[in-house]
């Protein structure tokens, strides 16, 4: 069998050592002696969370099921293990959630994105730096428990109850309390409702224009179908572009719109529909708006994932289906929300196209604007690119948290 070593005292890793199932407890605690700096009558070996007797006669083979093990040394309780600040306390757990594979494949079932929070310390010490340290005082008896009601270290509760009235104490109280109502609907969320902290993709379909197969996004908060123009020469259809539609579409930020298609037949499943596009410059190829959606009597199924249109019934893309560059060139999880842009066309052409949809073409600029600069510089401090945030604010509504989740997938 296999044991990694982890001292927890110097933060040093050993192993993984191969060793006999017929070896005793006793003979492993005289290995950890000599290699691992243990001394019995400072620190503790612990596996699995449960103590283990340094001077047991039991093998190996009798503790240890299986090839793969972590041993951690720890201090023992009332000598060092006390002497830890909350932030070490976090620390402390999330090394042993690294190291520990069985504990950590049974927490990552039941808290979602667990494994990428745990690559991130700051990430880790934020999320679920509150609930480990709420169990680290509620589990350390009903004295220490009265005297750390917020999970708080006791010398800072003593400090906030010496002046309970005074107003900087007051704020922090008030915000601890807070802080509780917030950990206990995140703990309830997690084990009721863990979806939540997963992201969603958003719904294409499969289709084709003449011939072409088209991986379409469905948008119902979008007015307009739109077509961009790669995807007009692509197939065939930039010589129907009505130019006198040329113009601007306004929204966040500025688009050119090159005209519109009058009617193309687009293939969904066996049947045949006549669309109508507007043609923008934009990286999403083909974007399905309210106008078609309405027209044809669709019904966004999402029970049975699945767009009914036009009487045939045509399933909505898996993630991995989805166009891998949607999210880089897309600013933005719903490009129909931008409030009413207008199509503008040029002075002494057609009169103007309202309801024309813009967000497609948002500037990276103009949807930064939308987000505090404190939010984006904080994701960026994690390591991502300002492109990179910006897109997963975007995608999480401007939820901070849900944005990490998104960008540690």
């Amino acid at each position: 069998m296999n044991l990694t070593i982890s001292n927890e005292i110097t933060d040093q890793i050993y192993g993984p050592l191969e060793l006999s199932g017929e070896m005793t407890l006793q003979d492993l605690t005289a290995l950890l002696q000599v290699d691992c700096g243990f001394d019995d009558e400072k620190h503790e070996i612990y596996y699995n969370s449960a103590k283990l007797d340094p001077g047991s006669t039991r093998s190996l083979g009798e503790v240890f099921t299986g090839e793969n093990h972590l041993v951690v040394i720890r201090p023992k309780s009332g000598i060092e293990a006390s002497s830890l600040s909350d932030d070490a306390f976090v620390e402390q757990f999330r090394q042993e959630l690294l190291h520990n594979q069985l504990l950590r494949s049974q927490l990552i079932t039941q808290i979602p994105g667990l494994d990428q929070t745990l690559q991130n310390p700051q990430l880790f010490r934020e999320r679920m730096g509150p609930v480990i340290l709420q169990r680290r005082y509620g589990l350390g008896g009903a004295d220490n428990q009265a005297q750390n009601p917020f999970g708080i270290s006791s010398r800072e509760y003593r400090r906030l109850m010496s002046d309970p009235d005074d107003p900087q104490n007051q704020a922090r109280i008030a915000e601890l309390i807070n802080q509780q109502e917030i950990d206990e609907q995140m703990r309830n969320a997690l084990e009721y409702t863990p979806e939540m902290f997963t992201s969603v993709h958003m719904l294409f379909v499969s289709l084709e224009i003449n011939g072409h197969p088209v991986k379409a996004f469905v948008d119902s908060g979008a007015q307009t179908t739109i077509m961009s123009t790669r995807l007009a020469e692509s197939t065939g259809l930039t010589r129907l572009i009505d130019r006198r539609f040329v113009g601007e579409a306004r929204g966040v930020g500025v688009g050119k719109i090159l005209g519109r298609i009058h009617q193309a037949q687009i293939k969904i499943e066996t049947q045949y529909i006549p669309c109508s596009f507007t043609v923008l410059d934009t990286q999403v190829d083909l974007l399905l708006g309210l106008d078609m959606l309405k027209r044809h009597q669709a019904c966004i199924d999402l029970h049975k994932d699945v767009l009914r249109i036009a009487g045939v019934e045509t399933r909505f893309l898996s993630e991995s289906e989805i166009p891998k560059d949607f999210v880089e060139n897309m600013v933005g999880p719903n490009p129909g929300t931008a409030g009413n842009p207008v199509a503008e066309t040029v002075p002494g052409t057609s009169p103007q196209v309202a309801g024309t949809n813009a967000a497609a073409t948002r500037g990276a600029d103009a949807s930064a604007r939308a987000f505090p600069e404190t939010a984006i510089k904080h994701l960026m401090d994690l390591g991502f690119s300002r492109k990179e945030v910006i897109a997963a604010l975007q995608r999480a509504g401007g939820n901070t948290e849900i944005a990490a989740s998104i960008l540690f997938q």
